[in-house]
C-alpha cells in the first residue's frame, strides 16, 4: 500500500498540486518528429518486406528499431521539455538511457510485424499490446529520471487510461497499415504515408495523454525563472534526423543492392534460357532491322549471327511474306490489326539455302522508355507435320496396296457427285470384287493373299487416269471412281479392260495363280436424286447380284 501511495496520487491536498504549461512550438515539433519517424518506419519496414536474406532482412530491422526507437524517444524528450514548472527539473542521465530501451524494443515489435505479408487478429493484439506497452514504459522511464523538489505521483484513472490509449492506438495504426494494404485501393506510397502520420499521432497522443497522467506535488518557487534550453532541443532534434535519415539511406542502398543483385541474376537466367533455348527467339526493333538471335537461330536458318544482327528480319521469310513484311509492321504501328503479334500462328520461314520449311511463330511486343521492340519465337515444325501427314495418309490410305480406303471414299465421292452436276458430265462408280481370293489366301497363306492384292492394286492403278480415283474397301473389294465420261461405254469399256487385267496369273514366289472378278457399274448422271451412301449401296447390292448369278461378269446400272 505504501509502494502504491509513493506511486500514485489519491487526491490528499490538492492545493499542493503545481500547474505546468507547454510550449506548444516543442509540442508541434515533437509531433512533427514523431510522425516523421514513423513514417521512415513505414519505409523500412517495406523494404524489410522485400529482402529474401535473412540476415540483411534481420540487420534492417535492427538499424531501423534502434534508430527509430531513438527518434521516438526524442519526439518524447522534446515532449517533456516543452512542459514547464515553476521549479528547476534536471534529468538523471542513467535513467534518461534506460528509458530508449523500451521504445527500441517496441519499434522492433511494430518493425517486424509491419515487415510481414499476413499477420492474424490475435497476431495484431498482441503486437498492440506489446507495442504500447515500451511506449508506455519509455515514458514513465523517462518521467522517473526527472529530478525536481516536488513529488511526482500520477492518476490512477489517468494512468490506466494512458497504458489503454497506448495499446489500443498501438493496436490501431498496425491493423490500419494491413487493412490499407489489402482491402484499399489506394497507392503503396500513399498507404506508407498515411500509415507513417496515424502511427505518428498515435505514438505522440500516447506521450501526452500519459503527460496528462502526471501529479507534480509540492510548492512553486517564486523566484523561478524557466528559460528554454534552445541548443539542447535543436542537438536533440538534428541528432534524430541525421540519424533517421542515414538509417534509412543506408536500408535504401541495400535495398539497391539486393535489386541489383536480383537484376544481374535476372539477366543471367535470361541469357542462360535465351542461349539454351530449342526455339530461335530474334529481337527486331519497327523497322524489322535484327537486334538480336539466339543460337537455335543459327541452326534454323544456317546463317552465322553477325551476318543477320544488323539486317532486315525478311531475309528469313520466303515469299509472300518477304515482299509484304514492311507493309504489315507498318499497319500494326499505324493502328491496324495485328497479324501475328501477341497471336502466333503456324507459318513458313527460308533457310540459308533456299530451301523453305514449316514453323510455329509468336511474336511480343516489348515497350522501353516509349521505344517499341518485338521478340519472335521460331520452333521448327517440320518433324510435326511429316507426322500429321502420316497420320492423314493413315487415316485416308489402305497401309497394304497404298490406295485409297473406305474413308476416304466417303469424303470424296459426295465431291465427285457435286462436280458431276456443276459439269453436266456423267460419272460412273464401278464395284469389283476378286472371284477365287479367298482359295489363294487358304492355300498359300496370308502374305501370298496380301502379295495378290497388290498386283491387283497396281492393276487397276495403271488402267485409269490421274483425275481417277482407285479406293481399296475392304477384304478383297475395289472401288473405282470415273468422272467426266464423254461417252456411255467408256465406263463399260474400262471395267472389261479391269476384268481383263485382274484375270491375268499372277506370280506368287514358285506359284502361278488366277483370280476373276465380278463388277458392278453404276452410271450417275447429273439430276440423279441419289446420295453418295446410295450409290454405293446400289453397286454394292448389284455386284452380289452379278455373282449370284454366276461371277466373272460385268453388271451395268443407270441411276
Amino acid at each position: 500500500m505504501l509502494m502504491l501511495e509513493r506511486f500514485f496520487w489519491m487526491g490528499e491536498t490538492p492545493s499542493l498540486l503545481m500547474l505546468g504549461a507547454y510550449d506548444f512550438r516543442l509540442v508541434t515539433l515533437s509531433v512533427l518528429i514523431s510522425i516523421l519517424i514513423c513514417s521512415i518506419a513505414m519505409q523500412i519496414a517495406g523494404i524489410a518486406r522485400e529482402i529474401r536474406t535473412p540476415s540483411y532482412r534481420h540487420l534492417t530491422l535492427l538499424t531501423g528499431s534502434v534508430a527509430q526507437g531513438i527518434g521516438i524517444w526524442s519526439m518524447h524528450f522534446i515532449g517533456m521539455l516543452a512542459f514547464s514548472l515553476c521549479t528547476a527539473i534536471n534529468y538523471n542521465v542513467a535513467l534518461t538511457a534506460v528509458s530508449i530501451v523500451p521504445a527500441v524494443l517496441a519499434f522492433w515489435i511494430a518493425l517486424e510485424m509491419l515487415a510481414r505479408e499476413h499477420v492474424d487478429r490475435y497476431q495484431l493484439m498482441a503486437g498492440g499490446v506489446l507495442m504500447g506497452a515500451g511506449i508506455g514504459e519509455m515514458h514513465y522511464v523517462g518521467m522517473a529520471a526527472m529530478e525536481m523538489a516536488p513529488q511526482l505521483r500520477y492518476d490512477p484513472r489517468w494512468f490506466i487510461a494512458s497504458l489503454v490509449v497506448s495499446v489500443t492506438f498501438a493496436w490501431f495504426a498496425l491493423w490500419l497499415r494491413f487493412g490499407l494494404r489489402q482491402h484499399g485501393r489506394l497507392a503503396k506510397p500513399v498507404i506508407t504515408m498515411l500509415s507513417g502520420v496515424v502511427l505518428g499521432l498515435a505514438v505522440a497522443a500516447m506521450h501526452y495523454v500519459a503527460m496528462g497522467a502526471a501529479r507534480f506535488v509540492g510548492e512553486d518557487d517564486p523566484g523561478y525563472v524557466h528559460e528554454l534550453d534552445i541548443d539542447l532541443v535543436l542537438t536533440i532534434t538534428i541528432v534524430t534526423l541525421v540519424l533517421a535519415s542515414a538509417v534509412l539511406a543506408g536500408n535504401l542502398f541495400l535495398r539497391f543492392h539486393m535489386l541489383y543483385k536480383q537484376l544481374r541474376l535476372s539477366e543471367s537466367c535470361q541469357k542462360a534460357i535465351f542461349d539454351t533455348a530449342v526455339d530461335g527467339v530474334i529481337t527486331i526493333d519497327p523497322r524489322g532491322t535484327m537486334l538480336s538471335v539466339n543460337p537455335s537461330v543459327t541452326r534454323l536458318f544456317g546463317w552465322m549471327p553477325e551476318e543477320m544482327i544488323g539486317n532486315n528480319v525478311t531475309m528469313l521469310m520466303p515469299e509472300p511474306h518477304h515482299s509484304h513484311h514492311a507493309q504489315y509492321l507498318n499497319s500494326y504501328l499505324g493502328g491496324g490489326p495485328a497479324r501475328v503479334i501477341g497471336i502466333g500462328r503456324e507459318t513458313t520461314a527460308k533457310r540459308r539455302d533456299g530451301t523453305v520449311f514449316p514453323i510455329r511463330l509468336a511474336v511480343g511486343e516489348v515497350r522501353v522508355d516509349d521505344q517499341i521492340f518485338f521478340v519472335g519465337f521460331i520452333a521448327d515444325i517440320s518433324e510435326q507435320k511429316r507426322f500429321e501427314e502420316l497420320l492423314e495418309r493413315e487415316a485416308t490410305q489402305d497401309p497394304l496396296t497404298g490406295l485409297a480406303n473406305r474413308r476416304q471414299l466417303s469424303i470424296l465421292l459426295p465431291r465427285s457427285i457435286g462436280r458431276t452436276y456443276r459439269s453436266g458430265d456423267p460419272m460412273a462408280l464401278l464395284f469389283i470384287d476378286l472371284d477365287g481370293f479367298k482359295k489363294v489366301n487358304d492355300s498359300f497363306g496370308h502374305e501370298a493373299g496380301d502379295e495378290l492384292l497388290k498386283v491387283i492394286a497396281r492393276r487397276l492403278q495403271q488402267l485409269v487416269r490421274g483425275t481417277d480415283l482407285v479406293v481399296r474397301l475392304a477384304g478383297d473389294e475395289f472401288v473405282i471412281v470415273l468422272e467426266g465420261l464423254k461417252r456411255d461405254d467408256d465406263a463399260s469399256r474400262l471395267a472389261e479392260k479391269a476384268l481383263a487385267e485382274i484375270c491375268l496369273p499372277i506370280d506368287l514366289g514358285h506359284n502361278r495363280v488366277r483370280v476373276g472378278a465380278s463388277i458392278a457399274v453404276a452410271i450417275y448422271r447429273p439430276g440423279c436424286e441419289l446420295s453418295a451412301d446410295t450409290l454405293l449401296q446400289k453397286a454394292d447390292e448389284t455386284m452380289y447380284q452379278v455373282k449370284k448369278d454366276g461371277k466373272g461378269r460385268i453388271a451395268i446400272i443407270d441411276c
